[in-house]
């Protein structure tokens, strides 16, 4: 199964370079990356007519697997591309000294084939140890953003509930910046950093998301909220942060997270969103793309315009039923669906979507 992650502009007009893996959530991923047009071309099972290429890190990092999450196009066949390797701990928890996930950072052609462009991403959480999961998820502009995580099980979901600390890492230097949030934080609130924006005026804009790990007794999740926050790459300084719920709060059962960024050339940005129910009453995923204006001071516009996904399967255009949406160029998004398969399963693709944008 493919999971496509991230999306960037290609060399010419009408191309992209888009990142991914096959079997991304394994323990065994194998990375991907895909350059050239959007187009119905399908050769042996393959879309499109561009070309796909399997991305690994080197044998020296010992690693399980790869997983690309983020490109940056550098032109003439260069990309910086960031993601996470899996390791096999062989049965054993993961430690600092023997994390089970740990981040990467790669500067060459397009296609992984330069060997001395990988630099291994062990994040360092707010205790000051190396996380035992690190995430490298978004690239812009010789930055790129992640967390590093020590994981625990949630009390409601059963699902990992990651003590997060979000972090910039410079892919010339490897040095690590931890993304300061304002206010003094609640240790139970995590923040995750899932896409960077250069803006090309010595500051960058990060988005992600901040809320709370559940605790038993809880019915709902109370916090869990988008948000931007701009970074001077000069100063070091962080301002602007401002969060976002679903729908500028028009449901108070849904926790949101932006997944990815993209600037528009009138300075509005296009955040890929997804909104999860978490009520016991049963999840829903919802794939939305929100577009984010700035007022005449530089702060960000609380009132966003959100534009959910209707995605639907082009073979039956049977409609999805859980729904995220992972990255966006241009007016393109793409994510993952999940369809009824009729035997009260659900089947996963990926999509790519074009919706009209404001």
């Amino acid at each position: 199964m493919t999971y496509l992650q991230g999306i960037k502009g290609g060399d010419l007009p009408g191309t992209y370079l888009l990142v991914g893996a096959n079997n991304s959530p394994g323990p065994t991923p194998v990375g991907l990356v895909y350059q050239g047009p959007l187009d119905a071309v399908a050769r042996d099972g393959v879309s499109g007519s561009g070309v796909w290429s399997t991305v690994a890190v080197p044998d020296s990092f010992a690693a399980a697997g790869t997983s690309v999450y983020g490109p940056d196009n550098l032109g003439a066949g260069q990309a910086n591309l960031v993601g996470a390797y899996t390791r096999n701990l062989n049965g054993a928890s993961p430690t600092p000294e023997d994390p089970a996930i740990v981040g990467f950072a790669y500067t060459g052609a397009v296609d992984g084939s330069s060997a001395d462009g990988w630099r291994s991403v062990q994040g360092i959480t707010q205790l000051g140890t190396p996380g035992t999961y690190t995430f490298v998820h978004s690239v812009d502009g010789g930055l790129a953003v992640g967390n590093a995580d020590n994981a625990d099980v949630d009390d409601l979901t059963g699902y990992f509930s990651l003590s997060s600390t979000a972090f910039i890492v410079d892919l010339e230097t490897g040095a690590q910046t931890l993304i300061r949030y304002p206010g003094q934080r609640d240790p139970l609130v995590t923040h995750t950093a899932y896409g960077i924006w250069d803006n090309e005026d010595g500051t960058y804009t990060i988005a992600g998301g901040s809320g709370e790990r559940l605790k038993r007794g809880n019915s709902r999740v109370d916090s869990g909220e988008a948000y931007l926050i701009d970074y001077d790459s000069v100063t070091g300084r962080f301002s602007h942060y401002t969060s976002f719920a679903y729908r500028n709060r028009e449901r108070t059962d849904l926790i949101s997270h932006f997944e990815g960024i993209y600037r528009t050339k009138r300075g509005a940005y296009r955040l890929p969103a997804t909104s999860v129910a978490l009520n016991r009453k049963g999840d829903a995923a919802i794939a939305s793309v929100v577009t984010v204006k700035r007022n005449k001071q530089g702060d960000f516009k609380s009132d966003a315009h959100w534009r959910d996904l209707k995605v639907t399967r082009s073979s039956d255009q049977e409609a999805s039923v859980l729904t995220t949406a992972n990255s966006q160029f241009g007016q393109v998004t793409v994510g993952f669906a999940n369809y009824p398969d009729g035997n009260g399963g659900l089947t996963p693709l990926d999509f790519v979507a074009q919706p009209p944008l404001t």
